[in-house]
Order: structure tokens, then C-alpha cells, then sequence
């Protein structure tokens, strides 16, 4: 069997390592025994031991000691390149090189400095190096850009030098991929690809639905940061004013906010706040849970966040197959994904006040035993991560 060198920052038991996780996953089943390096402990504040029983039994996950502190600035400093991750990952990589006989270096950010260890190996080992990028870099629109002004010069130079030098380059939209392709100086088309994240069927084998109330049921399920809140509150307000003249009846609906959302604060005299429960943060299971018992499933995307963007639970909100109310930009990744699967209606995150009449739709339809979507099976499986795996496996093959 082929091996893989992964190095992955967000791994087990840190929660936002779904993506590295998935693939550690299905890899062996398309020829490839991933070896993992991850760090021994984290500051990154969101932990689910639950996702640690995922990690194949044969795989090798080496943690890694003396890097649990991540940088509040997103982009790569100097001072990185002195302690912590690159350092470390850098020198306990290269034995494990030779020692387990990898073929090839598959590395993936966030941190962009993970970029950089894979560099540093591939150049030490002349071993073929696949870089993942989840989100942009220098032209992430969540990045303070005034704010770290110094630091993104330095990161556009380390950006461009990876680009060009990895052998194979990944990211999760064929917007970014684009970004990306053109970032590098327009060389080697050839050498990038885009694999979407994705939902892992197992996931939802066994998911127990919550016992079924007299009510409409709106899930919104993720965390609130950054542009987010922009559309979150705005969609909020509009549903308040909606239940204040009795468009909606307060009575006919309860939401649930389900995740990290202790930053999220209605005025004491809004009505929603009867109606709103919270779940904090909470494993992933029992997250898709909250979902699967909910009868309709909020999805959002500021404007500023730009078309590419999506986000990775939008994956499993079409594989629950409920209505989805996708207040996103209409001619992005995300609404393209909606409009494909026939999984819901897209609702232009310009105008949020457009989702009233859907929710008023859904919940009219709903009273009446008529809720439901016919969503596209076919187009929904796109979005497998055992399909998205056995993708990654080719790129893999061809460097060997």
C-alpha cells in the first residue's frame, strides 16, 4: 500500500479537522495508509472526542509537542519559522519519512504556515508535495487587511513561492482554485484541482431524531463571526417584525440555534427570545440530530464574503434532505450547490427580508402535512467524502 504523509494543524480531537479527518478515513480503501502528524495540544478552544474513533486503526498519528499556541493574526510571521508548528513538524516529519517509506507529502491549511512544513520536507526529501487549501490566503475576505497590512506583503511572496513549487494544488472551490491558479502566475493548469468538502454517509446511519413538537421547527446550526452576523441579525430582525404584526404567529414556530453562539444576544423586548433554544457547543452527532429533527435549515453568506465561499455544513444540510433556506449570494458556489441538489431556495443575502415569504411557505405547507423537497440523489452523492477521497487518491497516483 502507497503512504501518505499528512500534516494537518485542525486534526481529532479538535473539532474543525473534518476535512484531513475524512480523508484519513477513506484513504485506505483507494490504496493510500496515511501517516498523520497533528499537535499533542491546541489553544484552538473547540474539542470533540467523539471524532477520535474515526481515525483508522492502522493509521499512525504522531503528535506533535511544543505548538499548541495558534497565532491570533492568520497570516505566516517570521517568528514562525523560529518555534512552534513549522519547527517541529519540519523536524519530526523527516525521519518519518524514511522510516515509513512515504511517497508523497500532502499538506493542508489552515495554518498556511502547515504550507510551508510540506515545502520545507518536500525540499529536504525531493518527495512529491500536495498542498489543501480550505480558504483562500492573501485574498481571504475575512482577513483584517489594513490590519496585518506588513505581514500580508510578506505572505503574497511565501504564497506565490508555494504555489509554484508544490507539485499538485487543492482547494474546496473551483472559484479559490481559479484564485489560485492565477495567484501562482498563470503555470501548470494541470497541477490544480478542486475537491469540495463533502458528508460522510456514516454520519447518518444512526442519528436518533429529537421527539417532534406542535411546532415549526427553524435550525440555524454553525457559528456566528465575522460578515455572518451582518446577514444573521438582519434575517432576525425581519422575522421579529414579521411575529410582532401576526404575519407569523408566535405560537406556530420555536428556532434552535445550535453551536458556538454565546456572542449572540437578541434586545430583551424582541419576542424571538421565547421562542429561541441553544444548544452551545456541542459533538458533532448531536449536532446533526438537532438538524435532522428540525423542519426547516437556516444557511447563510454575507455579500462580503464573496461568491466562493462555502461553508462546510451546507455538505450535510442537503444530505438531511429538509428544506434549506439559503439566504447567500445568488450567483455563488453555495446557491449553485442549492439549485443543483434541489435541496431548498436560494434567497440573495443582499435582500434578507426576501425569506420571509419563504419561511411563511414553508410553515403554511407544513401545517398542512405538505412539507418536503424532491431533492437530486444523483447530484447529492457528488458530495460523498468517499467520492472525494478516491479524487484525492488520483491526484496522489499521478506524482508516483
Amino acid at each position: 500500500m502507497k503512504k501518505v504523509l499528512v500534516i494537518s494543524y485542525f486534526f481529532p480531537p479538535v473539532s474543525a479537522g473534518q476535512r484531513s479527518l475524512k480523508f484519513v478515513k477513506y484513504l485506505p480503501h483507494f490504496g493510500w495508509m496515511p501517516v498523520v502528524l497533528a499537535p499533542e495540544k491546541s489553544n484552538y478552544p473547540k474539542v470533540d472526542i467523539t471524532l477520535l474513533k474515526e481515525i483508522p486503526d492502522s493509521c499512525n498519528v504522531i503528535r506533535v509537542k511544543d505548538c499548541e499556541n495558534l497565532s491570533a493574526n492568520p497570516y505566516i510571521t517570521i517568528n514562525e519559522f523560529m518555534k512552534g508548528w513549522f519547527p517541529e513538524t519540519v523536524k519530526t516529519g523527516l525521519p518519518l519519512l524514511e522510516r515509513h517509506d512515504i511517497d508523497v507529502i500532502y499538506s493542508v491549511s489552515a495554518p498556511y504556515i502547515s504550507l510551508l512544513s510540506g515545502l520545507a520536507l518536500k525540499r529536504l526529501t525531493g518527495k512529491p508535495l500536495v498542498i489543501d487549501l480550505r480558504d483562500e490566503w492573501t485574498t481571504n475576505p475575512f482577513m483584517q487587511k489594513d490590519r496585518w497590512k506588513n505581514d500580508r506583503v510578506f505572505n503574497k511572496k511565501l504564497e506565490k513561492l508555494v504555489l509554484n513549487e508544490a507539485d499538485a494544488v487543492i482547494s474546496v472551490t473551483e472559484q479559490i482554485t481559479n484564485t489560485l491558479f492565477h495567484l501562482s502566475g498563470n503555470e501548470m493548469k494541470n497541477k490544480f484541482f478542486t475537491i469540495s468538502n463533502g458528508f460522510d454517509p456514516d454520519d447518518f446511519h444512526h442519528i436518533n431524531h429529537l421527539p417532534k413538537t406542535n411546532k415549526f421547527k427553524i435550525c440555524y446550526m454553525g457559528s456566528v463571526y465575522g460578515h455572518i452576523r451582518n446577514v444573521f441579525d438582519i434575517f432576525f430582525q425581519f422575522l421579529e417584525n414579521s411575529i410582532r404584526i401576526d404575519e407569523i404567529k408566535k405560537t406556530d414556530i420555536e428556532i434552535s440555534l445550535v453551536g458556538y453562539l454565546d456572542n449572540i444576544r437578541f434586545p430583551n423586548e424582541w419576542a424571538l427570545n421565547d421562542l429561541v433554544s441553544r444548544t452551545g457547543y456541542v459533538n458533532h452527532h448531536t449536532a446533526l440530530k438537532e438538524a435532522a429533527s428540525s423542519d426547516l435549515l437556516l444557511l447563510l453568506i454575507d455579500p462580503k464574503q464573496g461568491n466562493q465561499t462555502v461553508t462546510s455544513k451546507i455538505f450535510e444540510l442537503i444530505n438531511l434532505e429538509k428544506p434549506i433556506l439559503a439566504i447567500v449570494p445568488p450567483k455563488g458556489a453555495a446557491a449553485k450547490i442549492i439549485n443543483e441538489t434541489r435541496t431548498g431556495v436560494v434567497i440573495d443575502s443582499n435582500n434578507p427580508s426576501g425569506a420571509i415569504p419563504y419561511v411563511i411557505k414553508y410553515l403554511n405547507a407544513w401545517k398542512e402535512g405538505k412539507l418536503g423537497i424532491l431533492p437530486n440523489k444523483k447530484e447529492i452523492q457528488k458530495y460523498d467524502r468517499r467520492n472525494l477521497t478516491k479524487k484525492l487518491s488520483l491526484v496522489m497516483n499521478e506524482l508516483i
